[in-house]
């Protein structure tokens, strides 16, 4: 099994290194077999649920097949008992709901059947019920660490979005990536464009639109909000610097969207688009050093690519397609969204390609339906992002492990203006 992960895990970071593209390995199946048990005397409807986010959770990280318990129901065998390895598990998981004061909790055990050791006992905590999703997340994120795999730590982080609910009516909230946790936290007008303000999800941005686009800053905890500009037009903050002190805006002062780096501390505004046009959704890429953004300066929505210090000497990016209307990015890389149909009548194509400043290939990651607001993980190996169901009427959070080739749906009644992860 050890060899097994160790090749997976050698694949997954020669992919990083040969195709600046992040190259999917196609062949990648389902190669560890794994079953949950629970140990809690009395199944609740709570313990339940708890054992079917763990295997969810387990599907997802795209290198698990979960199996059905051998063991008879109402009963566990030993963990070495020949009736797990007779069932072809590589690895069996053991939990065990417990309530602790006011918090809630599992105490999990992951055996190796191969080599009939204990691999991780944990015990994992949470202060609300309604956060119990959170137990399993962290659980298969801490088992993914200790086999030497890594890369899950986005299944243990909020998503945070925005969503339509009546016109010029908007909620933001946030979630785990599955949706089987939201809460909302900004109700009330038009709030939209939400974004965190910092790697550890301690304070988010957004923008309320009233009588001028303003855009707040909320401590997440406290909950005490602080505005940070206002513009006339339209106001968005697309990309937060890493070190949280300078945010890349989208601002229509005189009636013309440009990109714009405002400096937090010194509150001090830089324009760093100035064409005639539309200049719109900046995001940082190699190592904040250069920005790319979306622009109609060659008469049709394109990706352009421009050195901060220096960003006249703008130039095309992306060559594909003449509809490339939002972009997302992570280092050198890039995923951006490309209209790829041109209906009156039906509803359009809007498709998800994966480039990189250290390569001019192009890597298509879907294939249909209304997908956007594309997102990496910290780790840049997975994309969350939103696709479209019923028009209007129902959206969903989409994941795409790249290093297994494999996708997955969390459907979210009503439309989902932007996310943030």
């Amino acid at each position: 099994m050890r060899l097994l992960i160790a090749c997976l895990f050698l694949l997954s970071t020669r992919l990083f290194a040969a195709d600046a593209t992040l190259e999917i390995i196609k062949e990648a199946k389902s190669s560890l077999n794994v079953a949950v048990e629970s140990k809690s005397r009395t199944r609740s409807q709570l313990d339940i649920e708890i054992g079917k986010m763990i295997e969810a959770d387990l599907r997802t990280a795209g290198f698990y097949n979960v199996l059905p318990s051998p063991a008879k129901a109402g009963s566990l065998a030993a963990y070495d008992s020949p009736i797990y390895q007779n069932a072809g598990l590589h690895q069996l998981i053991r939990y065990e709901l417990f309530y602790e004061g006011t918090q809630i909790g599992i105490r999990a055990q992951v055996y190796d059947v191969k080599s009939k050791k204990l691999i991780l006992s944990q015990p994992y905590k949470v202060s609300r019920e309604d956060r119990h999703v959170f137990l399993s997340h962290h659980l298969v994120m801490d088992l993914a660490n200790k086999m030497g795999v890594g890369g899950l730590e986005w299944m243990n982080r909020f998503v945070l979005l925005s969503r339509q609910t009546t016109p010029k009516q908007t909620e933001i909230m946030i979630a785990d990536y599955s949706l089987k946790y939201r809460q909302t936290i900004v109700r009330g007008g038009f709030n939209v464009f939400p974004k965190w303000a910092d790697s550890k999800q301690t304070a988010y941005y957004y923008t309320h639109y009233d009588k001028k686009p303003t855009l707040y800053k909320v401590d997440l905890k406290t909950g005490v909000k602080t505005k940070i500009v206002e513009s006339e037009g339209m106001l968005v903050c697309s990309d937060v610097s890493k070190d949280g002190k300078r945010l890349l805006l989208t601002m229509a002062r005189d009636d013309q969207p440009d990109v714009y780096e405002f400096d937090i501390s010194a509150k001090k505004l830089r324009r760093l688009t100035n064409f005639r046009g539309i200049d719109v959704n900046g995001h940082y890429i190699d190592d904040e050093k250069a920005f790319v953004f979306v622009t109609d300066r060659l008469g049709y929505p394109e990706i352009f690519y421009a050195p901060i210090k220096n960003p006249e000497a703008a130039l095309q990016y992306v060559f594909k397609g003449r509809n490339n209307n939002y972009v997302t990015t992570w280092e050198h890389y890039a995923v951006f969204v490309s209209r790829d149909t041109d209906s009156e009548f039906a509803q359009n194509t809007f498709n998800l390609y994966l480039v990189s400043t250290k390569s001019n290939y192009i890597r298509q990651l879907t294939t249909t339906g209304k997908n956007n607001f594309p997102r990496f993980s910290n780790s840049g190996d997975t994309i969350l992002h939103t696709k479209e169901i019923k028009r209007g009427k129902e959206s969903a959070l989409a994941i795409i492990r790249l290093p297994y080739n494999k996708s997955f749906l969390f459907p979210l009644e009503g439309s989902i203006q932007a996310i943030d992860w």
